[in-house]
C-alpha cells in the first residue's frame, strides 16, 4: 500500500520535470515556446557539457592516466551534486507549496518525503549521465576495456550520485532544521547556507596547497599521484572508478550497495524529521495580540523598495543564490590582499598586469547572479496585486533595481576598500578600480530585469524552480559575468599601450547599452503578463 503511494506522489513530482508537462499538455502558445526554450537551453548546456567531458577524459588518457580517469569524473560529478544539491535540497524537500493538501490525505508519514527524495535521485542520475557518458565513451574508444568494465558500469553507474545527494540532503535537513526553531526562519537558513558554502569554498582552495607538495619523483609515476590526491578528497569515487576501470563486478557491486545503504540510513533520518520541520517552517505562532500603531507616510519608491527586501530576505534560497557572488568578490579582494598582487602573476597565464585586469575579474563575480534577473518571478501568483496597483512599470521596476544596488553596496565597497590596499594604484587606476565594477554591477542589475521581463516563470511550485530552473536565472544571472569574463581576456589579449583604449570603450559603450535597457525596460507593459 505505502509502495503505491509512493509511486503515484514520486509520478506527479516528476511529471513536469524541466517543463515536460507543460511542452506536452498546454494550449498557451507563448508556454509553450517558452518550454521549448527552455529545453534548447538545457540542450546546448548538454552539448557542452558533453564536448568538455570528452575533452578532459581524452587528455587523461594521452597523459597516461587511464586508472585515474573514471575516479576523476565521478569526483566532477559527485561535487558538482553536492555543491549545487546542498543549496536547495531544504527548500525542495520541505516545500509548502502542496504540502497542507498532502498532509490532509490519508498517507504514510514518510510517504511525501520519500517521493521528493525520488525526484531529487532522478534529477541527479539524469546529470550524472550527462556528466559520465561522454567520458566514458571516449574512455572506451581510446583504452578499449573489456567486457567486465561494461558490465561493472553498467551495474554500478546508478549509485555514483547516491552518496553526494545523502550529504547535500542532510546538510540541507540540518540548516533547514536549525532554522525553523528560529524566529526568523529564511535569515537564519541563508546564514548557514552561506556559513556552509563559504567553508566549502575555503576548503577547495586549500587543495591548491597540495601541489606545492608534488616534486619531481611523483611526478614519474603521475597515476598514483592522481589517484592519491583524489582518494584525500573524495575516496569512494577511487573505490568505484578503480572497481569499473579493473572489470571488477562483484567489487563493484558491492561498493555500490554500500552508497545505497549509506543513502537509506539518511533518508530514514529525513523521513522521521520530515512532519517537525515542515510545522516548525510552515506554522506562525502568534505570541501577543496585535494592535494599531501609528500610520506613517512614505514616498512610493521608498515603499516599494522597502517591500522587495521583505520579499527578498523569506526566500532562504532566493538570498543563498544571489549573495554568493558579492561574498565571492570580497574574498577575492581579501585573497589579493593576502598573497599580494604578484602571487597572481605565477598563475595568471596573460602578460597584463594584475591592475589591468582585476576590476573586471572583481566585477564578473559582483555580477553573477543578481537578484534582479528573477525578481519578477519570484512575485508568483501575486504578480496581479502589483498589477493592479496604480503604478507605473517604471515605479515597479525602479524599485527591484533600487533593491539589488543597496544590496550588493556594502559587499561592493568592501571590495573596493581591500583592493586599493592590495595594489596601491596610481590616481588613473583609482579611478579605474572604482568605476568599472561599478559600471558593470549596474548593467547586470539592468539586464537581469530586461530579460526577467521576456522569461518569466509565474506558475511555479517551489522557489527552486525560478532561482536556479529558469531561463532567466541562467541568461540574466551570467549575461553580467560572462560580458566582465570577455573584457578581462580583451585586456590580456591587447597590447598593454591600448589598454586603456579598452577600459574607456568599456565605461562608454557599457553606460550607453545600459541606459537604452533601462528606457526599453520602462516602456514595458508589465499588464501583459
Amino acid at each position: 500500500m505505502m509502495r503505491t503511494q509512493i509511486m503515484i506522489l514520486t509520478k506527479l513530482e516528476l511529471c513536469n520535470l524541466y517543463g515536460l508537462n507543460a511542452l506536452r499538455f498546454s494550449k498557451d502558445r507563448g508556454a509553450r515556446r517558452k518550454s521549448l526554450g527552455m529545453l534548447a537551453v538545457w540542450g546546448l548546456l548538454l552539448i557542452m557539457m558533453a564536448f568538455y567531458m570528452g575533452g578532459l577524459t581524452y587528455g587523461l588518457v594521452c597523459l597516461g592516466l587511464e586508472e585515474a580517469a573514471l575516479a576523476y569524473l565521478i569526483t566532477i560529478c559527485s561535487f558538482l551534486i553536492f555543491f549545487f544539491g546542498m543549496l536547495k535540497e531544504g527548500s525542495v524537500l520541505f516545500r509548502k507549496e502542496g504540502y497542507d493538501i498532502l498532509c490532509a490525505l490519508p498517507l504514510p508519514r514518510g510517504a511525501i518525503a520519500v517521493s521528493r527524495l525520488l525526484k531529487m535521485y532522478a534529477e541527479y542520475f539524469l546529470l550524472t549521465l550527462a556528466v559520465l557518458l561522454p567520458g566514458v565513451i571516449v574512455y572506451a574508444w581510446n583504452v578499449r576495456p573489456g567486457v567486465p568494465f561494461y558490465l561493472a558500469g553498467i551495474l554500478s553507474i546508478w549509485s555514483v550520485p547516491l552518496i553526494p545527494m545523502a550529504a547535500a540532503v542532510l546538510a540541507g535537513t540540518v540548516i533547514t532544521g536549525i532554522s525553523s526553531r528560529m524566529r526568523h526562519k529564511s535569515l537564519a537558513a541563508s546564514a548557514l547556507s552561506i556559513i556552509a558554502v563559504v567553508g566549502i569554498l575555503y576548503g577547495v582552495s586549500r587543495l591548491s596547497a597540495l601541489e606545492g607538495h608534488i616534486n619531481p619523483e611523483m611526478l614519474q609515476n603521475l597515476s598514483e599521484t592522481v589517484m592519491a590526491l583524489l582518494a584525500k578528497i573524495y575516496p569512494p569515487a577511487v573505490w568505484l572508478g578503480t572497481s569499473i576501470s579493473r572489470g571488477k563486478i562483484f567489487e563493484a557491486i558491492l561498493r555500490a550497495g554500500l552508497s545505497l545503504a549509506v543513502s537509506v540510513a539518511v533518508a530514514a533520518t529525513v523521513t522521521l524529521s520530515f512532519r517537525k520541520i515542515c510545522q516548525g517552517l510552515h506554522s506562525v505562532t502568534a505570541k501577543h495580540s496585535w494592535q494599531m500603531g501609528e500610520l506613517k507616510v512614505d514616498c512610493v519608491l521608498s515603499s516599494l523598495c522597502k517591500r522587495e527586501f521583505c520579499r527578498y530576505f523569506s526566500s532562504s534560497i532566493y538570498v543563498t543564490n544571489t549573495i554568493i557572488g558579492p561574498i565571492m568578490g570580497c574574498v577575492l579582494s581579501g585573497g589579493l590582499l593576502a598573497a599580494g598582487p604578484e602571487a597572481l602573476k605565477s598563475v595568471w597565464p596573460l602578460p597584463a598586469s594584475p591592475v589591468h585586469f582585476i576590476p573586471f575579474t572583481v566585477a564578473g563575480m559582483f555580477c553573477m547572479m543578481p537578484a534582479t534577473a528573477t525578481s519578477v518571478s519570484m512575485e508568483g501568483k501575486n504578480w496581479w496585486i502589483v498589477k493592479s496597483l496604480p503604478l507605473s512599470a517604471k515605479n515597479i521596476l525602479d524599485a527591484k533595481l533600487l533593491m539589488n544596488l543597496l544590496l550588493v553596496l556594502p559587499f561592493y565597497l568592501l571590495s573596493e576598500l581591500l583592493l586599493i590596499l592590495a595594489l596601491r594604484p596610481g590616481p588613473g587606476d583609482l579611478l579605474w578600480l572604482v568605476l568599472i565594477p561599478a559600471v558593470m554591477i549596474l548593467f547586470s542589475c539592468v539586464f537581469g530585469i530586461a530579460v526577467n521581463l521576456r522569461f518569466p516563470v509565474l506558475e511555479w511550485e517551489s522557489e527552486v524552480r525560478v532561482v536556479k530552473q529558469s531561463a532567466s536565472a541562467m541568461l540574466g544571472g551570467m549575461g553580467g559575468f560572462i560580458l566582465a569574463l570577455l573584457c578581462t581576456l580583451a585586456v590580456g589579449i591587447v597590447p598593454g599601450t591600448y589598454v586603456g583604449y579598452v577600459k574607456t570603450g568599456v565605461c562608454v559603450v557599457i553606460p550607453i547599452a545600459t541606459i537604452a535597457l533601462y528606457h526599453q525596460n520602462n516602456r514595458f507593459d508589465i499588464r501583459e503578463k
